[in-house]
């Protein structure tokens, strides 16, 4: 799929569930994963809702530049319409036009090796585990996740009476141990981050070459009528 045709993609959505979705205590926003570049340098996701409070809809559209784990240049770009009337696809339609020049060339969708939504009982919210192929397919190690929050203090001007967290995120596999990310102080942009959870591990395989993976984790922060859930993406290659 060009780029063109997945942004186009994207705003068709805005004909599907036209109807506003009406606001409830806390928002925790959905995820479309729209995957990544041939060569796996770029990775594309988007989350969408409600926002708290207000109601307004809203839709982010982020691309991540693998290589240096850090957001492409020009990205988040954040759509939020003012106006409780108005559905999430028309956000997520006005995103996908704000956004198509940087969605040029995300045309593999990767595979998803593991999910845990936080609608999912039962399940650690702190450590996945995964294997990069079907057993049936290809046998080979079991690989895992693990994320620890780390307290850390709160941005400038935030109500000191919540407890803000960063977070480490480790790999274990084959090799032993890796440290992907290891917060040292809570970027300002995180807002009051209360708590995390892996939510999803993608993977972009290519024969021959090393893979790039990428954990989705969500981002539990003080919202206005409880916690609000967003997401961030961390990557890494493996060999």
């Amino acid at each position: 799929m060009r780029a063109r045709t997945l942004a186009a993609c994207l705003m068709a959505g805005g004909l599907v569930a036209a109807l506003p979705i009406p606001a409830i205590a806390g928002d925790f926003a959905e995820r479309s994963i729209l995957g990544f570049s041939p060569n796996g340098d770029r990775f594309a996701f988007e989350e969408f809702g409600v926002q708290d409070g207000s109601g307004f809809p809203y839709a982010n559209l982020f691309v991540l530049d693998t290589t240096r784990d850090s957001w492409v240049a020009g990205t988040p770009v954040r759509v939020r319409l003012d106006d409780e009337t108005k559905g999430v696809p028309a956000a997520r339609s006005a995103a996908a036009q704000k956004a198509a020049a940087l969605l040029d060339g995300i045309d593999q969708p990767g595979t998803l090796l593991a999910s845990n939504p936080i609608t999912e009982s039962g399940r650690d919210p702190y450590s996945i585990a995964f294997r990069r192929h079907p057993v049936q397919q290809l046998d080979g190690p079991e690989l895992t996740v693990s994320l620890t929050p780390i307290p850390l203090a709160a941005p400038e001007n935030s109500d000191p009476e919540y407890k803000t967290q960063g977070f480490r995120l480790v790999l274990k596999d084959e090799r032993g141990e890796t440290v992907l990310h290891e917060d040292k102080t809570l970027p300002a942009s995180r807002g009051i981050a209360l708590d995390y959870r892996i939510n999803d591990v993608i993977i972009h395989q290519r024969f021959g070459q090393p893979a790039t993976l990428v954990v989705l984790v969500m981002v539990l922060t003080r919202g206005f009528e409880g916690p609000d859930g967003r997401y961030i993406a961390v990557a890494t290659q493996l060999p």
